[in-house]
């Protein structure tokens, strides 16, 4: 048993704080290795983003409906296929309507309040479950080990402060929340004994929600040391969590009784959101499984079924939330958005049901969503085959890059970072202008030094700049100061910093106001890749031939791929630069002048994006 399925099977009873019988898992290692990068820059941001995930590979194609393309689908999936006369209408556009059972999101959406994104979905996809869901939630489209999973990864990651320090007088509240105890394919059932000599569940119940004894020195010993930590650490936000769920009462009267657990989920949320705390992340769970290989409709009445059941529940929850915060007059700082870990196929099943397959939509919610339709119907033969797939329109690493750089307040730079690369963000969101006050701080490697830059607005009002660094996100030391000697409104500062030894460094700027106060800027992370680096030329790439030059001698297998700035995949191979520094390889004629390419470059464990150009 792999670490990701030991904490999915355990994490069911880990959770010391219940919120109308719901669990709450509090703090940075409830986080996903990507949602962690992404959290902790945006924690003073002021905006929550709510993720909605739809375990299991949700059939977009009966959710999204592209009614020019209602032919082809007939061809594809006759049985499976909504009655063209039972498809909701949507205000805007004759191409797509949705699901007869989704009418809440269709009122959102003929309100403004929701953007479809067709076709979402990453070169050369995953088909396995976890493996895709790990692509997802680490924004790496390379497939990971099966002994690596988003939470094994997490308690691998060089974070060396946590659980230390927090929380504390500046970061109070998680940065991240999940509600409900359920991961990714929990709904297989609890069933430790894997492979471990791990107690029965009942004896792993008392010993982590109990005052534990030394827990044994055995891969056993240590996932269970993570679990408890989990523990403490929720505990240790418990009070802040429950004053702000007292806060607020539920003030929309559109949840439903009974029987949907996504909308017991998100009331949570919104009276958290309500109450005052200042999470910027929150992950729900929707109840139902979306793998829907048999009988995914009602034979003789599409419009019914597993797959109808699972998206009325959906659509209900996310129109009651909308509602409750609203009403709670929160509605302006909270955006969600669904995903699933892939589509399905497009012709359909002997099994009324449909197949694993690629491209999906996202929906998107909230009051500052560019209401309406993001690309264009899928593309689909006449004639569909067993293996035909919706085609990729927009990586899902271009929405993740939009919602860091449109909602969650983060540079290009810092979205960059984490992402590995650059990708073009989407129009999902009205273009809301951010308030030009604050302190805005890039920082990149130059050789032996961390190159920072800081745009400061309102200058004027600043006597001093103190440049802080961390080595774990937490304690800072002051490293240099500098004094305001522009009257400038707005000025751009420069500083070199000498690199020093730790896997991750942080950097902040703190502006001390003239009257005495003082503010931060986001905090940067940069990844120390000292012994790691490499350098590509010529750039821009001359008779597309191109020298990758390693700092120490490599000899095992390199992946070089090149990616498009859509994020698709151009070119690959595999080449060993057997014991050189030097690796010399010559693409394809295929690449456009002056346009902007990703290099992947992968050995050893390592890997490394760098932007590149051809002339």
């Amino acid at each position: 048993m792999n670490r990701r399925q030991f904490l999915g099977n355990t994490a069911l009873f880990t959770a010391p704080l219940m919120l109308q019988g719901i669990p709450v898992f509090a703090g940075n290692g409830v986080l996903h290795p990507l949602l962690q990068a992404l959290a902790a820059p945006t924690a003073n941001c002021g905006r929550v983003l709510v993720v909605i995930q739809m375990n299991g590979g949700n059939d977009g194609l009966n959710m999204v409906i592209p009614l020019d393309r209602y032919t082809e689908l007939n061809n594809a999936r006759p049985g499976l296929l909504i009655p063209s006369n039972q498809v909701l209408s949507l205000t805007g556009t004759t191409t797509t309507g949705l699901h007869p059972s989704m009418t809440g999101l269709r009122d959102l959406f003929n309100n403004g309040k929701v953007n479809l994104v067709h076709g979402v979905s990453y070169p050369n996809p995953n088909f396995s479950h976890f493996q895709a869901q790990d692509i997802w939630f680490t924004g790496i489209n390379t497939v990971p080990s099966p002994d690596t999973g988003w939470l094994g990864r997490q308690l691998d990651m060089a974070y060396p402060g946590f659980p230390n320090g927090y929380p504390n007088t500046n970061s109070p509240d998680p940065l991240a929340i999940q509600i409900g105890g359920a991961l990714p394919l929990s709904l297989q059932g609890p069933n430790i004994n894997m492979g471990y000599n791990a107690p029965n569940p009942a004896s792993l119940i008392s010993v982590a929600t109990g005052t534990p004894g030394p827990a044994p020195v055995s891969d056993y010993g240590t996932e269970l040391t993570f679990v408890r930590m989990m523990k403490d650490q929720s505990n240790a936000y418990t009070s802040r969590i429950s004053a702000s769920y007292a806060a607020q009462a539920t003030m929309s009267g559109l949840y439903p009784a009974s029987g949907n657990s996504l909308a017991d989920q998100l009331k949570v949320v919104a009276r958290l959101i309500g109450g005052g705390l200042n999470t910027p992340v929150y992950i729900v769970n929707h109840p139902d499984s979306f793998d829907t290989h048999v009988d995914q409709v009602v034979a003789g009445a599409p419009a019914t079924g597993w797959h109808a059941t699972s998206l009325s529940k959906l659509s209900v929850a996310v129109t009651a939330f909308q509602n409750d915060i609203t009403l709670m007059g929160k509605a302006n700082k909270v955006t969600g958005m669904t995903f699933s870990e892939f589509g399905r196929r497009v012709i359909s099943n002997s099994s009324t049901g449909t197949d694993h397959g690629s491209g999906a939509p996202v929906i998107f919610f909230g009051d500052s969503i560019n209401g309406g339709v993001t690309g264009t119907s899928p593309v689909l033969p006449t004639t569909p085959t067993a293996s035909t797939q919706v085609p990729l329109q927009y990586d899902f690493r271009q929405l993740y890059a939009t919602v860091m750089q449109k909602w969650l307040c983060m540079s290009a730079a810092e979205s960059q970072t984490v992402l590995n690369g650059t990708f073009n963000t989407v129009p999902i969101f009205n273009e809301v202008v951010l308030p030009v006050d604050g302190i805005e701080l890039f920082a990149s490697w130059d050789g032996e030094f961390a190159k920072l830059e800081y745009e400061v607005f309102e200058n004027d009002k600043y006597d001093d700049f103190v440049i802080e660094r961390s080595t774990n996100g937490v304690d800072f030391e002051k490293i240099a100061a500098v004094n305001n000697t522009s009257l400038n409104t707005q000025q751009k500062y420069f500083y070199k910093d000498a690199r020093i030894n730790a896997p991750y460094i942080y950097y902040r700027i703190k502006g001390i106001e003239k009257q005495g106060s003082y503010r931060y800027s986001s905090i940067v992370k940069l990844k120390n890749t000292y012994d790691q680096e490499l350098r590509v030329y010529p750039n821009p790439v001359k008779n597309h031939t191109i020298n990758v030059e390693f700092l120490n001698r490599v000899n095992a297998s390199v992946e070089l791929t090149i990616f498009g700035a859509a994020g698709e995949r151009l070119y690959y191979n595999q080449l060993n630069p057997r014991g050189n520094r030097l690796l010399t390889f010559k693409v394809p004629a295929l690449f456009d002048v002056h346009a902007v390419y990703i290099l992947h470059v992968s050995y050893n464990g390592i890997t490394i994006n760098e932007k590149i150009m051809f002339e």
